[in-house]
């Protein structure tokens, strides 16, 4: 039998966002597909976070991507997991409590900040996509892991940002 004072995992979840939200001021949290939202400079940024349901709680996973638009034709997006652009794997923060939920949102952003701002920053550069795209291997399977995808990826980019191939 649950504990009176145990919160839900819904709750949970709530209360983790809540504080995530608290933390990235500048971002819009989208409820429904539980990502934040930043437009900069003309990218669409994306922080995602999936969580990993148990009993009685739950484990959050950060990933980022960007979406390059041309009007409102999707011509690329790309994105990874924090940990394994990190190159140390899947990361997960545990969530059980109300305390931990501020204590792994806090260390999420963290992580957030020493990872995936610095993708976002890389590869807003469409320059940065396209190269790293080209190159093949294990960077840009990283950022698009559907390889059948990438000519094309670079074809839109190339001639939307006019990159000489």
């Amino acid at each position: 039998m649950r504990a009176l004072y145990a919160m839900k995992v819904s709750e949970l979840q709530e209360k983790f966002i809540d504080e995530l939200n608290m933390l990235l001021p500048e971002w819009k949290f989208v409820k429904r597909d539980r990502h934040f939202k930043l437009n900069h400079h003309g990218v669409m940024w994306f922080f995602h976070i999936s969580c990993v349901s148990h009993d009685s709680d739950f484990d959050a996973i950060g990933d980022v991507a960007l979406e390059y638009l041309s009007g409102k034709k999707r011509m690329c997006i790309i994105g990874a997991e924090l940990g394994n652009i990190k190159g140390s794997g899947q990361m997960r923060f545990p969530v059980s409590s109300s305390d931990e939920a501020a204590r792994s949102a806090k260390s999420l952003y963290e992580f957030f900040v020493e990872v995936g701002l610095p993708f976002l920053n890389k590869y807003s550069d469409p320059n940065e996509v396209v190269t790293t795209l080209k190159r093949g291997g294990h960077e840009a399977m990283l950022i698009s892991p559907f390889t059948d995808q990438h000519e094309t990826q670079i074809n839109l980019m190339c001639h939307e940002y006019k990159i000489s191939m």
